[in-house]
């Protein structure tokens, strides 16, 4: 399936200047656009391939080995630098960015985007960014072409994958993770943690007088405020901690590596931001939170009702209130 709009052209005469300007630039950027399969680096390209094709097939079935994303740009970086002057590698898709190499400040840097998606939906925006120690030949840039083209195909079917599969885990409203990504990464934190003899901790937030922003003032707005939620449950977590929506106005937030006085704490931080908050205060919304931390016979199920349970003591006693289990 081919679902990239590449289209890949640098003018023969930038060549000329590139290599002039080298010795001025720190840093210097081509950027490739793309709207078909090939991806074409000289106007006065040969016919003949750089590669044979016992390479072009190794390489190929390599590339074939693996849909996951970050095994496959550590291993066409692998292949790319054996062959090519190239330091680092930077892909940019959705709302991640993945890299493998090493940059250097003298790096000279092609920028070449890449469109995946289905055919009939919205286009989806990738980049794949290569970066050079030094200007390469014209031949050197038809092997590049041979080897990016190869590698394109099973770019586009690994984002597709992931897109995929994000969008089978991901709420769409917020982004946040959803049910089913909460019992998955749950299940996962409850075996390492039983095998590391860890913790973490599990919070649960319901806001209080929701129900009243999308009476008065309609779906719309109880969905900024749901969006903010979601921005403010991200800025008060670690990198390392998750967030999730389980629907309507109910979130979810896993702490890892944290115990009764950590989750306390990040409650607070996250209670007294909404209290902070124009819209929340506008609207008159806080958050009840139930809060509680893994024990060795836990389940997914039991450590979620052990802190679904504080939540609605905390509702009980009277709204914006965090409650322990």
């Amino acid at each position: 399936m081919d679902m990239s709009t590449m289209n890949e052209h640098l003018p023969h005469e930038n060549l000329t200047q590139e290599a002039k300007t080298q010795s001025t630039m720190t840093q210097n950027t081509v950027t490739q656009n793309t709207t078909n399969g090939n991806v074409h680096f000289m106007d006065d390209e040969s016919d003949m391939s750089v590669l044979t094709v016992s390479e072009s097939a190794h390489i190929m079935r390599a590339m074939l080995s693996s849909i996951d994303l970050e095994e496959l740009i550590n291993d066409y970086f692998i292949i790319l630098s054996d062959k090519l002057p190239c330091t680092s590698l930077k892909l940019s898709f959705a709302d991640q960015v993945l890299r493998t190499g090493k940059s250097k400040s003298r790096s000279r840097i092609m920028k070449i985007s890449i469109y995946y998606g289905h055919p009939f939906g919205t286009p989806q925006h990738a980049q794949l960014a290569y970066s050079f120690s030094k200007v390469l030949t014209p031949v050197q840039r038809k092997l590049l072409s041979e080897i990016h083209s190869i590698f394109a195909m099973s770019l586009r079917h690994a984002l597709e994958y992931y897109r995929i599969s994000q969008l089978a885990t991901k709420d769409v409203l917020t982004g946040l993770g959803n049910r089913n990504s909460f019992n998955e990464s749950v299940k996962k934190l409850i075996s390492i943690s039983k095998r590391n003899d860890d913790t973490f901790g599990l919070l649960v937030f319901d806001l209080d007088n929701f129900k009243s922003v999308n009476d008065k003032f309609g779906h719309h707005e109880g969905d900024q405020v749901l969006i903010a939620f979601a921005d403010i449950l991200r800025h008060c977590l670690r990198d390392s901690d998750h967030a999730f929506r389980f629907g309507g106005d109910e979130f979810c937030c896993v702490l890892i590596d944290s115990n009764a006085k950590a989750n306390e704490m990040v409650a607070k931080r996250i209670t007294n931001a909404i209290n902070k908050h124009p819209l929340f205060i506008e609207h008159g919304v806080s958050s009840s939170v139930g809060a509680t931390s893994f024990i060795a016979t836990d389940t997914a199920e039991s450590i979620f009702e052990r802190a679904d349970s504080a939540l609605y003591k905390a509702k009980g006693n009277g709204k914006n209130h965090i409650i322990a289990a």
